[in-house]
């Protein structure tokens, strides 16, 4: 609900700022309306169309890159607690034999559902 909220209130801001430029028009001076304001205007407007959308995907790509690095370093932390948990329990010997090879398989199966062999 509170989406449909916005999204009414920026209708209504456009909308009333269409009527107030609607309504303006008609009250600014002949030499603000020629063909060369116009194209100014216009190329003013394109340009900052180009700056907002490069904004926006930098934005995006600084998202993702952090997305990726928060996984990547969960993914490590992670690899180094199996690793040590592995070390530590080859230490007490042969009985942990059992243990160890279920954690490796355990291991392989989380593998497995992270990055399938057979997906594109």
């Amino acid at each position: 609900m509170r989406t449909i909220a916005i999204s009414m209130i920026v209708f209504v801001c456009l909308f009333g700022g269409a009527l107030v430029g609607m309504f303006l028009c008609s009250a600014l001076p002949e030499d603000y309306l020629s063909r060369d304001s116009k194209d100014l205007a216009m190329n003013i407007v394109v340009g900052l169309m180009a700056v907002m959308a490069a904004l926006v995907l930098g934005l995006m790509i600084s998202s993702a890159q952090d997305s990726f690095n928060t996984k990547r370093s969960e993914i490590v932390e992670l690899s180094a607690k199996i690793i040590s948990l592995d070390c530590i329990s080859a230490q007490y010997g042969p009985e942990t034999k059992e243990a160890r090879e279920l954690l490796r398989s355990g291991v392989v199966l989380m593998l497995n559902q992270m990055w399938p062999e057979d997906s594109s």
